[in-house]
C-alpha cells in the first residue's frame, strides 16, 4: 500500500488488536505512520514490537480493562476495534476519557439495527438494548464533536468467512431468500484510511458491499465450490439489506472488493 491517504509521521492509536486491529495496524505502519496498538497479552505485545508497532499494555481486572500506564502522546486519531464483552462499558470509559486526540473512530456493528425486512440507512432505527449500540453510546458521550462511528457489516477476509461456519455446524439455515450483508476486510481498512485522510465529525457511516445476493443464491454457490457437501436453506425472506452509500458520497472511499469476487485465500483456511 502506497502513501496515498496518510501524511507522513501521524501518530495513531489502535485500541483491539484482533483480527482488524492487527491488520489495521500494519496497513497504516506501512504507509508511514507511527501506530501505536494495545493489548492484555504478552505475545501480542511482543508481535507488535517485532512488526514495528508501538505496544501499549493494558490490564484487565474482573472484566474491566484499563491502562497499565496511561499514553500521554496526543494521537491524530484513535481507532476502537473492540467487540462486545462483559465489562466493555466501564473498559471504554477507562480508556477513551483520559487519551487525547483529534478524532475517535469506533468500528461498530449493522447488527444494532432492529431486525425488520427492510433498507437500512444510518437513519433506520435501531435495538436500543444492543450492547453494541450502547458502546457507541458511550464513545459519544466521552468524546462530543470528534466521533465517527463506522457500522461494519458481516467481515469477510484472511481467515474468515461465515459460510465456514454453516459447513462446520451443519445447521438449517433460516430465511434462504433473505438479503446477505458483507464487507471485506480490505474495503474496512481503506475505508477507515480515507476517514483520517480527511477527517469528519460526529458521523455514522455503514459499510457494507452494495450487492445483496439472497442466502441460498450466495452461500449455496460458495459452499459448492469447496465442498460437495450442500447447505439446507429453510424458505422465508425475513432480514434487511444495509445501504452503504452515504461514505462514498461524504468521501473518496469506493469499494474495491465484490461479494461475488471473494480470494479464494479468505475461504481455504478455518480459524474462525
Amino acid at each position: 500500500m502506497n502513501s496515498t491517504f496518510i501524511t507522513w509521521m501521524k501518530n495513531y492509536l489502535i485500541i483491539g488488536y484482533g483480527w482488524l486491529g492487527k491488520a489495521l495496524s500494519l496497513a497504516l505502519k506501512e504507509d508511514g505512520a507511527n501506530v501505536y496498538s494495545t493489548s492484555t497479552d504478552e505475545n501480542k505485545l511482543n508481535e507488535m514490537l517485532s512488526d514495528g508497532i508501538y505496544p501499549v499494555r493494558l490490564m484487565k481486572i474482573d472484566q474491566i480493562v484499563s491502562w497499565e500506564e496511561t499514553p500521554s502522546k496526543f494521537f491524530d486519531a484513535v481507532i476502537i476495534t473492540f467487540p462486545p464483552f462483559a465489562g466493555v462499558l466501564e473498559s471504554l470509559q477507562n480508556l477513551v476519557s483520559s487519551i487525547k486526540a483529534d478524532l475517535v473512530i469506533f468500528t461498530s456493528s449493522t447488527g444494532v439495527y432492529l431486525d425488520e425486512s427492510r433498507v437500512m440507512d444510518e437513519s433506520a432505527p435501531v435495538s436500543t438494548s444492543h450492547l453494541v449500540f450502547h458502546m457507541e453510546e458511550c464513545i459519544r458521550a466521552l468524546v462530543t464533536g470528534k466521533y465517527i462511528i463506522l457500522r461494519l457489516a458481516g467481515h469477510v477476509g484472511p481467515n474468515r468467512h461465515p459460510v465456514r461456519f454453516f459447513l462446520r455446524h451443519k445447521r438449517d439455515i433460516s430465511n434462504g431468500q433473505a438479503p446477505v450483508n458483507l464487507i471485506h476486510q480490505s474495503d474496512i481498512i481503506a475505508a477507515i484510511m480515507c476517514i483520517l485522510a480527511e477527517p469528519k465529525q460526529d458521523e455514522i457511516y455503514n459499510v457494507c458491499w452494495p450487492e445483496h445476493p439472497t442466502k441460498e443464491e450466495y452461500y449455496g454457490k460458495i459452499a459448492g465450490q469447496l465442498t460437495d457437501e450442500k447447505l439446507v436453506f429453510l424458505e422465508g425472506n425475513h432480514g434487511k439489506k444495509i445501504e452503504g452509500s452515504k461514505i462514498n458520497r461524504h468521501t473518496r472511499f469506493v469499494y474495491t472488493y465484490s461479494i461475488h469476487g471473494i480470494n479464494d485465500l479468505d475461504l481455504k483456511k478455518d480459524n474462525i
